[in-house]
């Protein structure tokens, strides 16, 4: 009984081992990267993902990358190489916001000191622009076996990509976001008018002194006299 029960148990191990072995084989595999692979953003937002690579054990320096998007969704601004790229190459990208589908090509920059080694890490920089609200997926173009869409070369130039494991990615587009524009009035200008105001007195002004008034009075009354007498002369 006792044998039994440790057969039964070396025999599940050796199970688990085997399937886990494959799952990490699988999972190991050469294949292309897209970070982030999801993100919600919104119309007219301009966003990036960065493209990386994984050769696993495999040595390689020269990859190409094709993919595929929503033109409907998203317009490709830009495709830039990665600041710390994962080795060194050259990459003339193309894309067509027509189409909806983008490519580069990683080549070796310097063919006499090539290296054959394991890669790891990123290739380029895509910065997309949203257009329209709804699902917009990004995938990579891959067929096994194919060599005129990704690939990943190793040192005798055969093609390693395992397309399965590829990550491709799915953006969230919303509604533009509207912003709501505060009008400051004019201030108001404050006209003030200022009435002219005239001064009235039944009192006339007062002209010389009292003397100077008895004086002429007298002359005058003189003058009247002398003029009355005359006439009887």
């Amino acid at each position: 009984m006792r044998k039994s029960s440790l057969f039964i148990s070396i025999f599940f191990l050796g199970a688990f081992l085997v399937l886990a072995k494959g799952s990490k084989a699988t999972f190991a595999a050469p294949h292309l990267t897209l970070t982030p692979s999801t993100g919600t953003y919104n119309v007219n937002d301009t966003f990036t993902a960065t493209v990386g690579v994984d050769s696993d054990t495999e040595g390689s320096n020269a990859v190409d990358v094709w993919a595929t998007f929503d033109a409907t969704k998203l317009d490709v601004v830009s495709i830039v190489k990665a600041a710390v790229p994962a080795f060194n190459f050259d990459m003339t990208p193309h894309f067509d916001n027509t189409t909806g589908k983008f490519d580069f090509s990683c080549s070796p920059s310097d063919m006499s000191n090539l290296s054959i080694k394991p890669i790891k890490g990123d290739l380029a920089v895509i910065t997309f622009k949203a257009k329209v609200a709804g699902n917009a997926p990004v995938n990579f173009t891959c067929q096994q076996g194919v060599t005129i869409d990704s690939n990943i070369f190793n040192a005798t130039a055969s093609d390693v990509i395992s397309c399965p494991a590829n990550q491709s990615g799915s953006f969230t587009i919303g509604a533009a976001t509207t912003t709501t524009g505060t009008t400051n009035a004019p201030a108001a200008t404050t006209t003030t008018t200022i009435a002219a105001t005239t001064a009235t007195s039944s009192e006339l002004p007062k002209t010389g002194s009292l003397s100077t008034t008895i004086g002429l009075a007298t002359f005058g009354l003189v003058s009247v006299l002398g003029a009355f007498l005359l006439r009887f002369l």
